[in-house]
């Protein structure tokens, strides 16, 4: 478990086990972080939990998760499938800190790679992985939907033995 202090807020960053929500609860806090509506729908969060290799973060501030990172991992890489913080809460530093919770926690894991899709109008992320030495990859073209949009896929490659 990560623990971090932002602005005297008390913010804790875990990696459960066990996830600490359920698939609908993800899902509300999903269609609170992106400003589209939570791009997957709580069936589908449900069928991501019952998958093998798959693993879920959680930004934690008085004991209510407050962002979420799924992700899937396998022989030594993994990828971000969904990542949110709720809108109350972004533009404080939260995303960045909980993505590099993220980086650790894989890392310490055994992870050596980690790749993740963002469109391309979403500037803020962008810069955000890029600050965080990730690299772009590759495109997706017409990745998403509402509206249709490619995708940069990114990869971070310094989990393991990196800089």
């Amino acid at each position: 478990m990560n623990r971090i202090k932002t602005e005297s807020r008390e913010i804790q960053f875990v990696f459960p086990e066990e996830v600490l929500l359920s698939s609908e609860q993800i899902h509300q806090l999903a269609e609170a972080s992106y400003s589209n509506g939570s791009p997957w729908t709580a069936e589908n969060f449900s069928t991501d939990l019952e998958a093998p290799f798959v693993g879920y973060g959680f930004a934690i501030k008085h004991q209510k998760a407050i962002g979420f990172i799924g992700y899937h991992h396998f022989l030594g890489e993994a990828e971000i499938t969904n990542f949110g913080v709720d809108h109350a809460y972004k533009n404080q530093g939260i995303g960045s800190q909980f993505l590099g919770a993220c980086l650790n926690h894989l890392s310490e894991n055994g992870m050596e790679q980690l790749f993740l899709e963002v469109r391309s109008s979403n500037k803020a992320a962008i810069a955000v992985y890029q600050k965080l030495d990730f690299e772009k990859v590759a495109v997706r073209k017409a990745y998403y939907r509402n509206p249709v949009e490619d995708a940069q896929v990114m990869r971070y490659s310094k989990l393991v033995n990196g800089d």
